[in-house]
């Protein structure tokens, strides 16, 4: 019995464990617009793991601090509030992708900073306008494959 209530206390401490760990690993994002779409809708909530324990790959979808970016307005005059999702299309030190080679300036991605495109050009504003962004701007990846209930 007593053996049965230390395994039972063991277990009990590591599911708090895991779910602390998984508490500052993971957040929820909701989709709010069409610039991922499409491969996130609006309204889709999607598991995004923290930039601390996420590896930046391009070709993953990231969510960005509109904070961190200190982005120009949009044409309507609109500066971002909310979380952005992206497209991670460049890293330091990779080719500049030919869309955004002009607000770049420069024929690879500079140090400190990547590139961002929503995946339906006709309804995002991300890198072709804004040039290469701080990748400390990047909160945490996107977690492929994983959708959850709206």
């Amino acid at each position: 019995m007593q053996l049965l209530l230390a395994v039972g206390g063991t277990l009990a401490a590591l599911l708090v464990a895991a779910a602390v760990l998984a508490r500052a690993a993971l957040s929820v994002v909701v989709v709010a617009g069409p610039s991922m779409a499409p491969a996130l809708r609006p309204g889709q909530r999607v598991l995004v793991l923290r930039r601390g324990w996420a590896r930046l790959r391009p070709g993953r979808i990231v969510v960005v601090s509109p904070a961190a970016l200190d982005l120009p307005a949009d044409p309507a005059g609109r500066r971002p509030q909310r979380l952005l999702v992206k497209r991670l299309t460049a890293l330091p030190g990779d080719p500049v992708p030919d869309p955004v080679r002009a607000a770049v300036g420069a024929p690879v991605v500079p140090r400190g900073r990547v590139v961002l495109l929503g995946d339906n050009p006709a309804y995002s504003t991300d890198s072709r306008l804004w040039g290469a962004v701080p990748a400390a701007s990047i909160v945490g990846v996107v977690l492929d494959g994983v959708t959850l209930r709206s």
